[in-house]
């Protein structure tokens, strides 16, 4: 196009080379995304060209990578990269459309670990606690749009365990509940 502002010559005597030009420069655009693409998703596969694997010792660490929940999928219980076969291993986000964070949280060998928190589309908290190994594990917080605490609930190994507390959008207790590993013992209503 520029060509043709600068120099119209060159685009009445010779259209071809315009097209030529315009044609080569897009090409070596679409190849380089291609390129650099290919260098930023690795192989993850731990086979060698000879069929091997390598060694432990030889492995370079992990690095962690994070993407959007639209791009894994979970089967049988384990979470995968779209189109891999290799279990996923890195951060997780998720967003509303004005850009909101909404859901982040962490994998390791495709199974959910470690921190994981929920916001509302304004921003506050909705929800937090931590995985273990897939399952919930430890203290869970569910909030409501206010901020005020909603549930209070526990578990160990994904079982439901300890006090189990609900709370009215004022904040006062409205009801208890009892867990030993998963078995539910007692209900309270205030």
């Amino acid at each position: 196009m520029l060509l043709c502002v600068f120099n119209p010559k060159i685009s009445i005597a010779e259209p071809g080379f315009f097209l030529q030009t315009l044609t080569s420069r897009l090409v070596d655009w679409v190849f380089g995304r291609i390129d650099i693409y290919i260098e930023d998703k690795p192989d993850r596969s731990e086979k060698t060209l000879d069929g091997k694997g390598i060694s432990e010792a030889k492995k370079q660490p992990e690095k962690k990578v994070s993407i959007k929940t639209d791009e894994v999928v979970k089967r049988d219980d384990t979470y995968y990269e779209k189109f891999s076969n290799v279990p996923f291993s890195g951060y997780i986000e998720s967003y509303y459309p004005n850009g909101q964070l909404k859901i982040i949280g962490e994998f390791s060998d495709g199974k959910k670990v470690g921190e994981w928190n929920e916001y509302y589309m304004n921003g506050i908290k909705k929800s937090g606690g931590q995985f273990a190994r897939g399952k919930k594990d430890g203290a869970w917080m569910y909030y409501y749009l206010n901020a005020n605490i909603k549930e209070k609930q526990f578990y160990n190994d994904g079982n439901k365990d300890g006090l189990w507390e609900k709370f009215d959008i004022d904040g006062t207790i409205v009801q208890t509940e009892s867990y030993q590993n998963g078995r539910w013992i007692i209900t309270t209503i205030n």
